[in-house]
């Protein structure tokens, strides 16, 4: 007679971390079924660990889901190993880039179909979700990330008309800036968070890597919308047509690295940003609390000026926008 308490504990944790990777309105039963072929009644067997899985299934789920099982095997073994993901990025081959992006897409996908999901940022530059709601700033981010990375030769426009796919990247950061506001997010910036990204402006404008002489000038416009809307958001705390809850702070110290937590009440996602662009994504639980309880200590060291401070909510965006102006004013 079969026992049907037989329970595979190292089979369950393997499945429990493929449905945090899992969209929230996606049944990992339904998944796992239709991605093996087996029968619902089987699929359950082999989500509560009472049928094991075989190396091929266990091949085809890790490649599907992009779960290392080295990294996961460490985990039970030792408790200072953590499962990473990472997507290396080469703008010579935009799939990759798509895959990264996607990534990116899922997590507010995640956190919009979960009541009372938000997002916790630490940043030490403009962070990307901002830049995605303006086209031009973005793909200079990426053109000066290629000048630096890989030593890309030619101008931005050259750049630009070289990227393959460029109309589903775009697609992608469009619909990732119209889900950004719908989510509620605390988020932790410094007096020195926008000088990186005027400082790579001013650096290829005076490089001449742009053909279209005024082109740094748009830059710093769009620039101006940004703050000017994250202000906006920031005297009512709310923000999006949902008006979620927005809590922006401002550090008199500068902060180690741009982290960015994807939480939901079931499961949580840590961005580490690596190389101005790319990151390690990190679902590890142990991490992401280490990483939710920094940030909200953080927060407790910085001033709150989203819905309260007036005056010194005023001074940070004008020394802000100041700072664009000089900037403006050097390139005419």
């Amino acid at each position: 007679m079969k026992n049907r308490g037989i329970r595979n504990e190292s089979q369950v944790l393997f499945f429990d971390q493929i449905q945090k990777v899992l969209p929230a309105n996606y049944a990992l039963v339904d998944v796992i079924s239709d991605l093996l072929e087996v029968s619902i009644d089987s699929a359950y067997r082999r989500i509560r660990g009472a049928k094991p899985i075989d190396f091929e299934e266990a091949i085809k789920l890790c490649k599907h889901f992009q779960i290392s099982m080295d990294a996961f095997t460490n985990v039970t073994i030792d408790k200072n190993y953590i499962r990473c993901r990472y997507s290396p990025l080469r703008l010579d081959n935009s799939d990759d880039y798509l895959t990264w992006i996607q990534i990116v897409s899922d997590n507010f996908e995640s956190l919009i179909l979960a009541p009372e999901s938000e997002i916790f940022m630490s940043t030490v530059d403009v962070p990307l979700f901002n830049l995605f709601a303006f086209k031009e700033l973005t793909l200079f981010k990426l053109f000066s990330w290629v000048k630096t990375v890989y030593h890309y030769a030619a101008e931005y426009e050259t750049f630009v008309q070289g990227i393959e796919n460029i109309q589903a990247i775009n697609n992608m950061h469009e619909k990732i800036a119209k889900n950004y506001p719908l989510v509620a997010s605390t988020e932790i910036w410094t007096a020195n968070t926008i000088d990186a990204i005027l400082r790579l402006i001013g650096y290829h404008s005076e490089m001449k890597h742009f053909r279209d002489e005024k082109f740094p000038l748009l830059l710093c416009e769009q620039l101006l919308e940004l703050l000017n809307t994250l202000q906006k958001w920031a005297e009512k705390g709310i923000k999006g047509s949902k008006e979620m809850p927005f809590r922006f702070y401002v550090s008199e110290m500068d902060v180690a690295n741009t982290f960015v937590l994807f939480k939901t009440p079931k499961n949580s996602n840590c961005m580490v940003r690596l190389y101005t662009i790319n990151g390690l994504s990190i679902s590890d639980e142990r991490f992401c609390e280490e990483t939710e309880k920094w940030i909200r200590s953080a927060a407790q060291r910085s001033m709150l000026i989203s819905g309260a401070s007036e005056k010194a909510r005023f001074k940070f965006f004008e020394s802000q926008k100041q700072k664009i102006r000089y900037l403006m004013d050097s390139l005419i």
